[in-house]
């Protein structure tokens, strides 16, 4: 694609201590295939070097610029970010993964077929061990799709989600003037603000195109420590879930309570719960939150597994419910060798 004929896209790129992925990162960026794009590196308090990376590196190609801002997180991050932004769309990468050259011209030529709001494409899973070493390449696809309509858009919202359409901000492509004229940004939550994004951002939309290619490279640690949720993350799966209530009232549509007590608790809950395993903290405060309460006794879950923790939750079986999660994470470890 020839370069400044098209219109400008704006990558913003969150960054907080990987300084061992970066430079791969950025030089993938700098390699699209669609020349006409700014690159916003945020530093976010990095204290490993990565700062001064960018700054070396935004002195080889122009297109790139750097901004410090003390640490609040990635959806802070974002945010400081979109400020920044001159482009007509934005595209999220995270630091520690890194995009094949076709990615943004794929996605571009996506939304001008039908000047869709939103263009969207699934990951390609990495599967690395620490020594950086490739185990698993698990490339994954969204089939085909377009969706025109607010009425219809919203009442795809639940599909979007737990097809994880509508979870992470990377691999998107995003229209600025909807950003900038319904007001969406990023909460300030330490966790899962990326999902309160996409879905303030999604009930703006009128048309959504989901595309087949999968050329985003996320980066997966084998041996990384389960989840990065912390003890108080319940209280952001009470605040999602009754966000998501209020959603629904000002969409005047009916609230898929099943469906999304099924996700919250195969996704959020199990993922917290695996945290409280591992690290021994004492599961009951989250156990005996109402809201939890609920979401895990109205879920259906299918998998052996999952209705194992459900049956161990409603008997308050803390340690047993322990010994059984940690041994589903020995399991699925093992099986990533």
């Amino acid at each position: 694609m020839k370069p400044n004929r098209e219109p400008l896209i704006s990558v913003v790129l969150p960054t907080y201590n990987v300084v061992q992925y970066l430079r791969q990162c950025l030089e993938s960026v700098a390699a699209q295939t669609y020349h006409n794009i700014e690159v916003i590196i945020i530093i976010d308090g990095a204290t490993d070097g990565s700062y001064e990376i960018a700054q070396d590196f935004c002195k080889t190609d122009s297109r790139f610029s750097v901004y410090w801002q003390e640490n609040a997180g990635s959806g802070p991050a974002r945010n400081n970010g979109l400020a920044h932004c001159q482009g007509e769309f934005v595209m999220f990468v995270d630091p520690d993964d890194w995009i094949e050259p076709e990615l943004l011209e794929k996605l571009y030529e996506a939304q001008k077929d039908g000047d869709y709001d939103l263009v969207a494409t699934r990951r390609t899973r990495v599967l690395c061990d620490n020594n950086e070493k490739v185990l698993k390449v698990i490339p994954r696809h969204f089939k085909e799709e377009t969706i025109h309509g607010q009425k219809e858009i919203r009442q795809s919202y639940i599909r979007m989600l737990t097809s994880e359409v509508v979870g992470s901000p990377t691999q998107k492509l995003y229209k600025m003037s909807i950003i900038r004229n319904s007001g969406v940004e990023f909460p300030p939550l330490r966790r899962s603000q990326d999902v309160a994004f996409n879905y303030r951002y999604y009930a703006n939309i009128q048309s959504l195109r989901l595309i087949s290619y999968s050329g985003y490279n996320y980066r997966i640690m084998a041996k990384r420590a389960p989840g990065k949720t912390g003890q108080d993350y319940y209280k952001t799966i009470e605040w999602f879930y009754n966000d998501y209530q209020r959603l629904y009232q000002s969409w005047n549509m009916p609230f898929p309570e099943q469906e999304l007590c099924d996700f919250f608790f195969r996704v959020r809950i199990y993922a917290n719960l695996q945290q409280f395993a591992a690290h021994g903290w004492d599961m009951k405060p989250v156990v005996e939150n109402p809201t939890i309460q609920h979401i895990f006794l109205t879920a259906n879950p299918q998998t052996f597994y999952m209705k194992t923790v459900r049956s161990l939750l409603c008997r308050r079986k803390y340690e047993t419910l322990r010994i059984f999660l940690i041994m589903i994470m020995f399991v699925k470890r093992y099986l990533n060798k």
